[in-house]
């Protein structure tokens, strides 16, 4: 990020070029000027920014900034918005929310998501929209002395002598100045929590010690902040969510007209779900190939050949390993994705499901021989399928001079040889199941409407938490009918179709108005909905007793099963389906032999080990590795839970929701990564501390 002066803007000739340019340098959503050096300059600019844009044509006016100064009036309004500054915004989303003010001590980082511990502290506003240009004067933010600060700051940190000489040249005396910091002093206090939660506030309950706390999400202004100024500069993917009355949400949404952009990272799940088997073999019969040759022409796969390619001289030691690691372990997935089908097939072929006719395949070619060397050999392949990658690579303006690439020659060769031996390894040994636990198996879980907006940062996967609370609600149905005490403790999760929903859904009818007297919709919050199928495999454990009571309640299982989901509908398979869709498992062996069968197109949403520490270094991590997704990895808590009015729990406190990343695995990358790889790494379970609440892996 280059930290641009104020004395550039400066020089800008022609007015109204140089008004928006200052403009923009000290708004909120762009990356903040350096006026070290020019504090009488932009002390005027910071007054006149207190006037709607039509009554000031020129911001570096100083004979209107001088006359303004003198207005008690104008000024003491300017010191009265300082009261409704915060730290997280209670009125976003839902500008209902009134009355109140969040200003949070900081919170400790934690090490494997993004929260406002990372970001620079700052300030927001939001309050009466017809207010939002005076509190411009203390709450646009400035570089000083390399330090990221605002007018309130400065005052309540002792004025230096630079910021009371440029009140000085604009006519404001040393005691008048005086008396306006212990006034911004009053009103800006070290920490200001709400007494009672709003009843238009959102509250989830959380698990806290041994009962239930009441949590209300409140967003991060400064890591708000941060993602706006990422997506100015054009780093990372965002889409916009849309406000109809942005000034009455804060005055960082009017300033970016009502369009808030969010982190856009779906899981790609591919549209092409037709029968494995009947497409072999009518492929084969029309003569064409068993490779996927679209996954080499996939975005992905050139751009990660493109940078093992390049030298990655312009990078740090510790970044040139990261992208090149990234880059590697993209290429892994993409020539397992070229090599999916024959090993579907090889297995459907030893399985008899499918019947390969003499004629349709030349035994002396490559196909032939994946399909059916034995499995202790595959290794020996190597050769004949490294020249066919690189002659299929050759056929193709887009991957044409990747092919043979004296870089290129051997990191696709080393990836082969990992493929091709993981494809050798035998079945893992047999363990004696453990007695004291067991997984359920549930199958083609079908959802509607889900919220994929899962917190106020990110769209794509729905929220972890909201996995884990459907998992938690279940678990307190089934201990309710069995009568016992069993704990479904983690989760894995497989998605097997994602679609949006177009449009916005509108809101439910209700008592509207001040006095609630009035029967009508609320304001429409733009949010973003979507389809899912998908299965989950939830780890159980239990005293003996129970789980043998478990086993013996099949029925009782598909009874107790929830029928929310992340703000969506969810329902189990049609009575009418050829499958047991809820199955219990004690063996883990017997579970991963159908695990490793699933669909090529699907996706394991799967933990990571990646540290966060700035939005650069999420962006980088999302733009570098194609399969992770940023998605809502639970809440850091703002204060120790305590009572409070308007809670639905006995204890209350406000959590702000944190950004973490999961890692989209392709079904056949689980399978190459083996048995043992999948339970280690499968698994997501909350982590519960009095500080946070995490989804982290098991």
């Amino acid at each position: 990020m280059v930290i641009k002066h104020l004395s550039e803007l400066l020089q800008i000739k022609e007015l109204d070029e140089r008004t928006e340019a200052i403009r923009r340098g000290f708004s909120s959503f762009t990356d903040s000027v350096d006026v070290t050096g020019c504090e009488k300059e932009a002390l005027i600019i910071l007054v006149n920014l207190t006037f709607p844009k039509k009554a000031v044509k020129d911001v570096l006016d100083k004979k209107h900034a001088k006359a303004t100064l003198k207005d008690e009036y104008h000024l003491n309004e300017c010191i009265k918005q300082v009261e409704w500054f915060h730290t997280h915004n209670l009125k976003y989303p839902d500008i209902r929310v009134s009355k109140q003010r969040l200003i949070a001590k900081p919170i400790v980082p934690q090490r494997q998501v993004l929260s406002s511990a990372d970001c620079s502290p700052t300030l927001g506003w939001s309050n009466n929209s017809a207010k939002i240009n005076l509190a411009k004067l203390f709450v646009c933010y400035f570089y000083w002395q390399g330090r990221l600060v605002c007018l309130a700051n400065i005052f309540c940190g002792g004025i230096p002598k630079e910021w009371l000489s440029a009140f000085k040249a604009l006519g404001v005396s040393a005691k008048s100045l005086n008396v306006i910091s212990a006034q911004v002093q009053l009103r800006l206090p070290q920490s200001e929590l709400p007494s009672y939660v709003d009843k238009y506030s959102t509250q989830v309950l959380m698990p806290y010690h041994d009962s239930y706390t009441s949590i209300t999400p409140v967003v991060s202004h400064g890591l708000q902040v941060e993602l706006q100024q990422a997506a100015s500069r054009r780093e990372g993917r965002y889409t916009h969510l849309n406000y109809n009355r942005p000034g009455a949400v804060s005055e960082l949404v009017a300033g970016l007209g009502g369009k808030v952009r969010c982190l856009n990272y779906p899981p790609k799940i591919s549209d092409n779900k037709s029968n494995f088997h009947e497409s072999m073999l009518t492929r084969l019969e029309h003569g064409q190939s068993l490779f996927d040759q679209y996954a080499l022409l996939r975005n992905e796969f050139p751009n990660a050949l493109d940078k093992l390619v390049d030298n990655y001289a312009e990078l740090a030691v510790k970044q040139r390993r990261q992208a090149k690691v990234a880059s590697l372990k993209q290429v892994r997935h993409s020539l397992s994705a070229w090599l999916a089908p024959l090993i579907e097939g090889r297995k459907a072929v030893e399985e008899h499901d499918v019947d390969i006719k003499a004629g349709l395949l030349n035994q002396d070619g490559i196909e032939w021989q994946l399909l059916n060397h034995p499995d202790s050999d595959w290794e020996s392949l190597l050769p004949l399928l490294f020249s066919h990658l690189n002659f299929m690579l050759s056929n193709s303006n887009k991957t044409r001079k990747y092919a043979y690439h004296p870089d290129l020659m051997k990191p696709l060769k080393n990836q082969l040889l990992w493929i091709l031996k993981q494809l050798s390894r035998g079945p893992a040994e047999v363990v004696d199941a453990k007695k004291l636990q067991r997984y359920l198996h549930l199958k083609n879980i079908s959802v509607y409407d889900a919220q994929l907006l899962s917190n106020p940062y990110c769209f794509g996967l729905p929220s972890l938490t909201a996995v884990w609370g459907m998992m938690h609600n279940y678990q307190r149905k089934l201990n309710a009918m069995l009568g016992t005490t069993i704990r479904l403790t983690s989760f894995a999760w497989f998605i097997r179709e994602f679609d949006y929903v177009k449009g916005t859904q509108l809101p439910e009818f209700a008592m509207q108005g001040r006095k609630e007297s009035e029967f009508r919709r609320p304001g429409i919050i733009d949010k973003r909905n979507g389809d899912l199928v998908f299965d989950l495999v939830i780890h159980i454990d239990g005293y003996e007793d129970d789980l043998a009571k478990l086993d013996n309640s099949t029925t009782k299982l598909k009874a107790c099963f929830p029928s929310r989901f992340a703000g969506g509908t969810m329902h189990g398979p049609s009575v009418n389906a050829d499958y047991e869709w809820c199955k219990l498992y004690e063996n883990e062996d017997l579970l991963y032999s159908i695990l490793s069968r699933f669909p090529a197109y699907g996706k394991w949403v799967m933990p990571t080990k990646h540290s966060i520490n700035s939005v650069r270094e999420l962006t980088v991590l999302l733009e570098n590795n194609a399969s992770l997704c940023s998605v809502m990895a639970g809440y850091i808590l703002l204060e120790k839970p305590k009572s409070r009015a308007g809670s639905i729990a006995s204890l209350h406190s406000y959590g702000e929701p944190v950004i973490g990343l999961a890692s989209c695995d392709s079904a056949i990358d689980i399978r190459l990564q083996g048995q043992l790889n999948f339970y280690r790494r499968a698994f997501w379970f909350l982590e519960a501390k009095e500080q946070f609440l995490l989804m982290k892996r098991i």
